[in-house]
């Protein structure tokens, strides 16, 4: 259905126009009325303007149905300002004169109709039959103008064979005509929409298809701002228009709220010849894919001045995985967060990029924490259906969201481990200990053997034996030394290697602090060879 406005200065004229007059069998929508030319004008202003489109509505009307006479601006004069500043609107005069030179001033705008007053409906309908077919087509004509267009900038920004020179003289000739630009005009504002992550909403997402449709469709409405936009391929449309496209963009992206998070918009604020697009197409994508994959999706990015930018990045804190396996134990899902942010800007500076380090790290908690510990594996997904989403991912915001539900389910899983299980642990540590007391343990050399941080195995040891780790592995070895001294001949330097001190000193003053005497001296009670 096509939107009409209505112009007359007679309120009952106007009136009958808009409630009495059935618009509807005709295949029209009264989009608005206004009492003169300059209140009408403003009314389209408003239109172009507005920001609350409904989902099918044209913002500007496809007809204009005006009065010859009015005050403040009378129908020619308004008409010759509509037919330069919109000139895909049809234009109908509806006047009392039967004159040759409102006629004549009518033929000049191009009017598709001349109705005489008083009104007579049969005649209205016949016109307005005329119109209908007129606004029709000329939406046919111009989509096929536009799927030329379309085919003949794919020619050229794939580098075919062919007549390029005569390829861009039919672009700019079509370009111009479409936009309504003069035919001498060589320069257009130049921008390009990407649908991101488009193997993922294709082949993953439950909804994918109808966000793709619905952003095609909000893409392909943009002609109604005078724009063009060309589909070049399945996730990417070049926009050109012969107004500054800032306002159009940030429109679009506020209209589609939902589907926002999937566009990503790249803009030039200056005019750009026509025939620099190809090389600004590549740049385009180049600075698009760097962004999305740095920033994710539903931005505008003006692509003015981003090589400065993208060598402004900050060095964050390396992301240690010990820090990690800490956060997961502890169920520090924030910390997950902020470890992520340091990862990936990390990896976006390493050969493979982010995608590449964020298989690594499924890889390597899969095998460090999933595969070792059964109650965890039994809960987690398939690794085959993760690897595919991530393969499917393009850009930073779909890998880490995909990432950071992992991880918070691991976080759960492990949160909601039994009490035997944690003593279970807390066994296997003392095993390693009672096992390797004679080489040099550390906190960080226990934690990372049952897969936890050094701080939570600290407080959970401590929580289930009443001594930490430190203690416990002195009380080994001290009860390790003294079977030695009983049973051997072993020299004290000797034992004190045997049982983890490099340094007899030490030893002797660890020993002396447990037992209350030194070594020696223990072993002179013994055998009953000097008094302590």
């Amino acid at each position: 259905m096509y939107r009409i406005l209505l112009v007359d200065d007679e309120w009952l004229e106007l009136d009958t126009l808009e409630k009495y007059i059935p618009w509807e069998e005709m295949g029209f929508q009264v989009a608005g009325t206004a009492e003169n030319g300059k209140e009408a004008l403003q009314l389209l202003e408003r239109l172009e303007g507005s920001e609350n489109e409904e989902e099918n509505d044209r913002k500007l009307p496809d007809v204009v149905l005006t009065d010859v006479k009015m005050p403040v601006m009378d129908g020619l004069a308004f008409s010759k300002i509509l037919h330069d500043r919109y000139p895909d609107i049809q234009i109908v005069f509806l006047s009392g004169y039967n004159d040759f030179e409102y006629v004549r001033s009518a033929l000049a705008v191009e009017a598709c109709g001349y109705i005489l007053k008083p009104l007579n409906t049969e005649e209205l309908k016949g016109t307005m039959e005329k119109v209908r077919e007129k606004c029709s087509r000329s939406f046919r004509e111009k989509k096929s103008q536009a799927v030329v267009t379309a085919e003949n900038f794919r020619n050229l920004l794939g580098f075919s064979a062919g007549e390029k020179e005569v390829l861009w003289e039919d672009i700019c000739r079509s370009c111009n005509t479409i936009l309504h630009c003069g035919q001498e005009n060589r320069s257009f504002y130049v921008g390009m929409i990407t649908i991101d992550e488009y193997r993922f909403l294709s082949g993953y997402e439950s909804n994918g298809q109808d966000i793709l449709n619905t952003i095609d469709t909000a893409i392909r409405r943009l002609s109604n701002d005078r724009i063009l936009p060309l589909h070049i391929n399945d996730y990417s449309y070049l926009l050109l228009s012969g107004t500054e496209l800032n306002r159009a963009a940030s429109r679009l992206l506020e209209q589609q709220k939902e589907a926002a998070r999937w566009i990503t918009v790249c803009l030039y604020e200056n005019r750009r010849p026509l025939e620099q697009i190809p090389v600004l197409c590549q740049e385009m994508s180049r600075f698009r894919q760097w962004h999305v994959k740095m920033y994710g999706s539903g931005h505008i990015i003006l692509c003015d001045g981003q090589k400065e930018a993208r060598k402004s990045q900050e060095k964050e804190k390396p992301a240690e995985y010990g820090t990690l396996i800490a956060c997961l134990q502890n169920g520090e899902k924030e910390e997950i967060k902020k470890w992520l942010d340091n990862y990936f800007l990390e990896w976006s500076e390493r050969e493979g990029g982010i995608g590449k380090g964020a298989f690594e790290l499924t890889e390597k908690i899969y095998s460090s924490v999933i595969a070792v510990n059964s109650a965890v594996e039994e809960q987690m997904e398939d690794k085959a259906e993760l690897y595919g989403l991530l393969s499917a991912a393009e850009g930073i915001s779909l890998l880490r969201e995909i990432l950071e539900q992992f991880l918070e389910k691991i976080t759960d899983i492990l949160s909601g481990l039994s009490g035997d299980r944690r003593l279970e642990i807390v066994n296997r540590v003392r095993q390693i200990i009672e096992k390797e007391y004679s080489e040099p343990l550390t906190m960080e050399y226990l934690a990372e053997k049952v897969y936890m941080s050094p701080n939570y195995l600290r407080t959970l040891f401590k929580d289930y034996t009443g001594e930490t780790i430190l203690e416990y592995i002195t009380r080994i070895r001290m009860e390790r030394s003294v079977v030695l001294l009983k049973e051997t001949n072993m020299r004290v330097n000797d034992i004190s290697k045997k049982v983890g001190y490099e340094n007899p000193s030490h030893y002797c003053a660890v020993f002396r602090k447990q037992m209350g005497v030194t070594p020696n001296q223990f072993r002179s009670k013994l055998t009953g060879k000097g008094a302590l």
